[in-house]
């Protein structure tokens, strides 16, 4: 595919690191009117049903492998609270959005933080047999690596955060979800959304008992016998989620070809991107790599002087944010500081104009030259 470039220099831009798109009311009415036949808004309706069985579907996992939750963050939370096999201790890349942090504090666990691989961006497994509970994360969109955690991790659990993995986590049917389950979000940054909400995929067990916990420890009857929240998805969102997978199909080739002709450009300047766009999927960002911070910073300064957003998608690590400067590391975190200062999320978005695109790459071209 050949790089599109332009001469953009001296052209102040408005142009935002994202741009959400959700599902506009004409493709949402259908939906809307159910609801309003139905009267029903929340609690498990018929909409959350239909739409937890077609994500099931697209998952290639059974209804009682998929549960929809509030957001992601809630999500994680869960099935973290409910883990009660676990160990008080979770390892957790500090190479992560901060969520995924939070979620483990907000379960009252203990953060070990993890260093990542320099090429795949995800956690590097212990060199030594371990029995902490595991929160893996997925970068950037990349497939999570089930089976390999699996054979790492033995009676664990095994929770993987792969919030932009929407397109990388089609059918996982062969998967044996055993003491596992994957986090995918549904919030609006993401291609399919249902505005704000989440996806747990994997152990049934496991997800009945995040599904307790996230309707105030109810099983059944209007008694709590476990200390529980409410988390639960209510019907509109379920009506935007239904409707936005109704768009996937043709957002996920719009996004194809943008992913394509962005990252060949980039490719021109030799420039990469993450791991994900290598392997083919697709998501809702774009993350450079840069020679070093110095360049980094100069492309991004650049960028910000023209109008254009760009966003240090994971800042500097988790553990160098003041709420985690306590938690414990098991090892130092040379690869997480490294990325931290050479990655660089540029504009990215499903409407993206090809003036838009070129501009973003010839300043950099302008930058690097």
């Amino acid at each position: 595919m050949k790089p599109v470039i332009a001469d953009a220099i001296g052209q102040i831009w408005d142009i935002p690191v994202m741009r959400p798109r959700l599902p506009k009311y004409e493709k949402l009415a259908q939906y809307l009117k159910q609801i309003d036949e139905n009267r029903t808004y929340t609690n498990y309706g018929p909409l959350q049903e239909l739409l937890t069985s077609r994500l099931a579907e697209y998952f290639g996992v059974k209804y009682d492998q998929v549960l929809l939750l509030a957001n992601g963050t809630l999500a994680l939370q869960g099935a973290i609270e409910v883990a009660t096999w676990a160990s008080s201790s979770w390892v957790v890349p500090s190479w992560t959005f901060v969520a995924s942090a939070e979620a483990v504090c907000n379960a009252q666990r203990e953060i070990v933080f993890g260093d990542v691989d320099p090429l795949t961006w995800e956690l590097q497994p212990s060199k030594e047999p371990s029995r902490l509970a595991h929160m893996v994360v997925a970068p950037f969109g990349s497939a999570p690596k089930i089976n390999i955690w699996q054979d790492t991790l033995s009676g664990v659990p095994l929770l993987i955060d792969a919030a932009s993995c929407f397109d990388a986590c089609r059918s996982l049917e062969t998967t044996e979800f055993t003491h596992t389950a994957v986090m995918v979000s549904l919030h609006a940054t993401k291609l399919v959304t249902t505005g704000e909400g989440g996806a747990l995929i994997g152990d049934s067990d496991w997800l009945s008992d995040v599904r307790q916990w996230s309707n105030f420890g109810f099983r059944g009857k209007r008694v709590a016998d476990v200390r529980g929240t409410n988390a639960k998805l209510s019907e509109y969102g379920a009506a935007i989620g239904l409707a936005s997978l109704d768009e996937w199909d043709e957002n996920r080739r719009t996004m194809q070809h943008l992913t394509g002709t962005y990252s060949d450009a980039l490719a021109s300047l030799n420039l990469s991107v993450q791991p994900a766009v290598k392997d083919g999927f697709v998501t809702s960002t774009l993350v450079a790599i840069f020679e070093d911070k110095r360049v980094r910073d100069a492309t991004r300064a650049s960028l910000e002087a023209n109008g254009i957003s760009t966003r240090a998608w994971w800042a500097d690590g988790v553990h160098r944010m003041a709420p985690f400067a306590s938690c414990s590391q098991r090892e130092q975190l040379h690869v997480t500081e490294h990325l931290a200062s050479v990655t660089l999320g540029l504009p990215f978005f499903v409407d993206m104009t090809e003036a838009q695109l070129a501009a973003v790459v010839s300043i950099i071209e302008s930058i690097l030259n």
